[in-house]
């Protein structure tokens, strides 16, 4: 049979593979958006699990705040070391420092403020005690002193007894000799080392050591003497 004598299909055949065509191309389109939003989804999952380590990981700080932290205690550590090396050096002599004033307008000696201090309140076998003493005019006026007729001294005494034990001038001489002026408002600073050992006034031939016991020092200008200040020996 030619292909004139075949016949035409009905347009209702042609009309449903036009419909199956669409359809399936519709299926494909839908197919690829599936398969692109699948994709999408993959990725967000992916850029999510990088937060959820970084929150993980903030938990994780207090190491660092730990380690923080001790920096902070060694810093205040030395903070407190340095305030108790400068808490010693203060009471070390110095020249001359400034005091506030009384109002007095004249000065004499007994308006001298006279104070001892030891560098430690005990000491072992074999340290020796080293004294301070601090000269204060709180007055507005210049104090002359004659140092001659008014001695600058240290003075130990046994405490059980009240004995005295030993002066700096017995066997040596006085720190300063001669009129000595204490300027207004200024305080002035001396020291001495102790032997540990006894003395009397030009009898020095034959000290003895003291026992370990408990002391108490006076800083003296004149007549005019520090309050007691206590240590012991061991």
């Amino acid at each position: 049979m030619s292909s004139k004598n075949r016949r035409r299909l009905p347009q209702e055949i042609y009309l449903r593979r036009r419909i199956a065509a669409i359809v399936a191309l519709l299926v494909v389109v839908a197919l690829l958006i599936w398969l692109a939003v699948s994709c999408s989804g993959g990725d967000e999952e992916k850029k999510t699990d990088p937060v959820f380590s970084s929150e993980t990981n903030s938990w994780e700080a207090p190491a660092p705040e730990t380690t923080s932290a001790k920096e902070s205690e060694k810093s205040t550590d030395k903070d407190k070391e340095k305030e108790s090396e400068s808490a010693s050096s203060s009471k070390e002599p110095k020249e001359s420092e400034t005091v506030a004033s009384n109002g007095k307008r004249t000065c004499e000696l007994s308006d001298l403020r006279v104070t001892a201090q030891t560098d430690r309140p005990g000491y072992s076998d074999g340290t020796q005690p080293t004294f301070y003493m601090t000269v204060a005019n709180p007055t507005d006026a210049d104090c002359e002193i004659d140092l001659a007729q008014n001695p600058l001294r240290f003075e130990v005494y046994d405490m059980a007894t009240n004995a005295r034990v030993w002066s700096d001038i017995d066997c040596n001489k006085p720190m300063q000799e001669g009129r000595t002026t204490f300027k207004a408002g200024e305080e002035r600073h001396f020291e001495a080392v102790w032997s540990r050992t006894t003395s009397e006034p030009d009898k020095c031939s034959d000290r003895q050591a003291v026992p370990a016991a408990s002391y108490y020092l006076h800083a003296v200008l004149g007549d005019n003497p520090s309050a007691a200040q206590p240590f012991n020996l061991s």
